[in-house]
């Protein structure tokens, strides 16, 4: 800074504020009251300096922890489940599905315990055959032939992580209940079949989604990357190769993407074909 800047800020730097008048009110209250303060001893101060009591402790720390709540609060108001919860219908459902659980498991009857295991062994397959079926037969290929291919891609790239873990942990359900049931029925009617299939499936599934889906997402992603550098990708319910077909990096990515793509497709039918036959199989029990 040069002399004249600096001479410009001195010149026009505000004045020290004056120093506070006493107040007459508080000097005729010390005279009557006999009250003697002297803010230049440390030691007087000390001696009329408030000590908070036990309200005034437990006011500070209620204001603590109502701020804390509030901020939880605030936080838990911007998560997705909060938001799923409460501006869509999908918690309803699940209240209805649990109502209507209840209300059967307090049936006259048999034991409810078995009875459960028996509830979440049904509703475990049947969701898990529904989410096959839809995703397999309707969701894919409706969006494959209505949807440019890059925007299928990412659509897909979203839905197949979810899809194969919600896949595995609903079938390992299924397995679970269904053993569950054999063992408080002392393995009576047992469908060895239908525990080999159900054990297949929640096989077949978390391996593909621990060591087929990852790579088959990543060799996707580079594939992506080079069509929309080439100026393609917006075909609908086709593949278009253009000049990328006579480019030997993207045809092995393409191959390599297409390789992982094909096991994953035939781990699906295979896993749907066993859900089907495990579909069969209850109807069968239900039928005696």
């Amino acid at each position: 800074m040069c002399n004249m800047c600096t001479r410009d800020v001195i010149e026009t730097a505000p004045a020290a504020p004056p120093p506070p008048k006493p107040s007459r009110t508080l000097e005729r209250m010390k005279k009557k009251h006999n009250i003697v303060t002297d803010p230049s001893s440390s030691e007087k101060q000390k001696e009329v300096e408030y000590q908070p009591d036990l309200l005034a402790v437990s006011t500070k720390y209620s204001k603590v922890a109502y701020d804390l709540f509030k901020q939880g609060l605030v936080r838990l108001q911007e998560t997705k489940a909060y938001v799923i919860a409460t501006k869509t219908s999908q918690p309803l459902h699940v209240a209805l599905a649990v109502v209507v659980l209840l209300a059967w498991l307090s049936r006259p009857g048999s034991s409810s315990n078995l009875r459960g295991w028996r509830a979440l062994y049904v509703v475990a397959v049947a969701t898990h055959f529904g989410a096959q079926v839809w995703m397999t037969l309707v969701s894919g290929i409706v969006l494959y032939f209505n949807l440019p291919r890059h925007e299928f891609g990412r659509v897909q790239t979203v839905l197949f992580p979810v899809y194969y873990a919600f896949n595995a942990i609903i079938s390992l359900l299924a397995l679970l209940a269904y053993y569950r049931t054999q063992c408080l029925t002392h393995f009576e009617h047992t469908s060895w079949v239908q525990l080999a299939l159900l054990l297949a499936v929640f096989s077949i599934e978390s391996y593909v989604r621990l060591r087929l889906v990852r790579p088959m997402l990543r060799a996707k992603h580079v594939k992506t990357q080079m069509e929309e550098a080439a100026g393609g990708g917006q075909e609908v319910g086709r593949l278009i190769l253009g000049e990328l077909a006579h480019c030997p990096r993207y045809l092995r990515v393409l191959k390599t993407f297409r390789t992982y793509h094909s096991s994953i497709a035939m781990g699906t039918m295979i896993a749907l074909g066993c859900s089907l036959y495990s579909t069969m199989i209850i109807v069968d029990s239900m039928c005696r």
